[in-house]
């Protein structure tokens, strides 16, 4: 199975995730408890509806076998960025299943990773993915090999642009 996660591989979401939080010029003082509010919180359907789509994903999801690809994402509401991702992909057309992940879960804790590929953007999800006997592909939409969290492809997992890559032997 070839799991794909949502934010910074089918939509770049980030940026306007972030953007009134960067503006707080106290952010720094802010706790993480104060960022997962945040987030849990944000105009979910006003950020999917206009984050930028990642190099043709919605495309490819339309036309890859959604029996062997599923939509793997972390969410931190249910009710919130969940429910307006799931709308977002079945609106496009998207036939894939769709797995939730909370936030406070790792990825391979809901799904098994033995002999699965992942396609991510964190390489903290990639790490816990291969200690779990999955196959981690790193999603490098910046093409500079580091994630979304600023951190740099050390272990020099598989680097992908698309979602429909395969891993090289």
């Amino acid at each position: 199975m070839r799991y794909i996660d949502f934010d910074g591989v089918i939509l770049d979401t980030e940026e306007l995730l972030f953007y009134e939080w960067e503006k707080n010029p106290n952010r720094h003082l802010l706790s993480e408890e104060d960022k997962i509010k945040y987030v849990k919180n944000a105009n979910w359907k006003y950020i999917i509806d206009n984050s930028p789509i990642i190099n043709d994903s919605i495309y490819i999801l339309r036309n890859i076998n959604p029996n062997e690809s599923t939509i793997l994402t972390t969410v931190h509401s249910l009710e919130n960025e969940a429910h307006e991702k799931i709308k977002f992909l079945r609106n496009k057309g998207i036939e894939q299943h769709i797995i939730v992940v909370p936030y406070t879960i790792k990825k391979n804790e809901i799904v098994s990773a033995k002999g699965n590929i992942l396609i991510d953007d964190s390489l903290r999800n990639l790490t816990f993915w291969k200690e779990d006997g999955g196959y981690p592909m790193f999603f490098d939409k910046n093409e500079n090999n580091i994630d979304s969290w600023g951190c740099y492809n050390e272990k020099a997992y598989q680097r992908v642009l698309k979602i429909d890559e395969y891993p090289k032997c």
